[in-house]
Formats: structure tokens, sequence, C-alpha cells
């Protein structure tokens, strides 16, 4: 189960350490937010060097608006507190291939 980031804190916190990020900004009333968050929850025993959370764009506005998110479900890294990679939408393909490129 991906953990859900419940502060603003708890996020810079997570982004701000050494580990590679993966965040899932995503909505509850995101169809296609649905469909790819199992397979994200998938990726989460493929690569273990990689720490998978979750941001419900309403519910943590703060971070969102920080992250620039405008349509979801977008996913960002981060390592040592920057973005290094961003995919936008459901397409499993997308996701994998950021996550090889972050991983390698």
């Amino acid at each position: 189960m991906v953990k859900a980031i419940e502060s603003y804190d708890e996020f810079k916190t997570l982004i701000s350490g050494p580990e590679t990020v993966v965040v899932d900004y995503w909505a509850t009333w995101c169809g296609p937010c649905k469909m790819i968050s199992p397979h994200f929850g998938k990726l989460e025993a493929k690569y273990p060097g990689v720490k998978f959370v979750k941001v419900d764009v309403e519910e943590q506005e703060e971070i969102a608006k920080e992250a620039g998110i405008k349509a979801m479900p977008t996913f960002i890294a981060y390592k040592d507190g920057q973005p290094i990679e961003t995919v936008t939408g459901a397409v499993p393909a997308k996701l994998n291939a950021l996550l090889e490129k972050i991983s390698a």
C-alpha cells in the first residue's frame, strides 16, 4: 500500500533526503488516477531503492500548488529536494520508463 502524504512538512522532509522519491499526484474524482493506482502500487515492490508516495491534490493544496500540478495523475520523481523527472497521464509505459530511468 503506497503511503499517503498527510502534511506539507512531511512532504518537504521526504523529498529533501538523498533517496529518490516518486510522488503520485491524484484526486478522488479522477478516473484515470484510479486506473493507474494499482500499477503504481505494484512498481513499489519492483524498485526497492525508490520511495513511493501519493498526494491527494485536494487534501494537500499547498503541495500541489508548489509542484505546479495542472492535470492528474502526475508523477514527479524527486532527489535531494529537486524534481528530476515528470510524467503526466495514466500511461503505464510512461511510468515504467520514468522508473527505469531514475533507478538506473
